[in-house]
């Protein structure tokens, strides 16, 4: 082979090198670019979750709160354990308790909107769940007196608002492992 030749082959060889490593180290920055694209979006995902998430459960928790400081007390009997009962709750009158109950549901419905755009879906059928239970709630607090007038007695009406009281905790209870689950997935499963 003459000496031309072999140079013109030399340099081609040099210049395909020098192309598959430019085209090489392209592909590696994009890549690079690429994974860190991802890893700043789950990153501002898992924030904006973390935050619909927490305004959720202390919504959800102001609600339990609420219901607590009524249904925590002796089961009523009749109208002076009633009165008795809504003393300790911090309110005039059942329907005072009611109003707040009702606000706080409402607030419950608004955020759990957020919180199903903000995903996954087990979070969406969990704030469900709380919010359905809120609803429990706030119904019990309204129909408690209603053993006053008819119907089953005011101690039925109570307890029954009492056992809906507490599933709305384990349904709080179950939104936070969900959430907690939620937020410690990184996506590389």
């Amino acid at each position: 082979m003459d000496a031309g030749i072999a140079a013109v082959l030399g340099a081609l060889a040099g210049a395909v090198a020098t192309t598959g490593a430019a085209f090489a180290t392209g592909w590696s920055a994009r890549e690079q670019a690429k994974i860190a694209a991802r890893s700043e979006h789950r990153r501002q995902r898992r924030d904006s979750r973390h935050e619909v998430y927490e305004e959720f459960i202390s919504t959800a928790s102001a609600q339990e709160a609420h219901a607590a400081r009524f249904f925590l007390a002796p089961v009523p009997t009749d109208v002076e354990g009633l009165a008795l009962a809504l003393r300790g709750s911090e309110v005039a009158d059942i329907e005072a308790l009611w109003k707040e109950s009702h606000r706080l549901w409402t607030e419950l419905l608004k955020l759990s909107v957020r919180v199903r755009l903000a995903g996954p879906g087990m979070m969406s059928k969990a704030a469900s769940s709380v919010c359905d239970c809120s609803h429990d709630v706030m119904e019990s607090m309204m129909t408690v007196d209603h053993g006053i007038t008819g119907g089953d007695p005011i101690s039925v009406r109570f307890e029954e608002g009492r056992d809906r009281w507490m599933k709305l905790g384990e349904a709080i209870d179950a939104f936070i492992e969900k959430a907690r689950i939620s937020l410690d997935d990184d996506g590389t499963d």
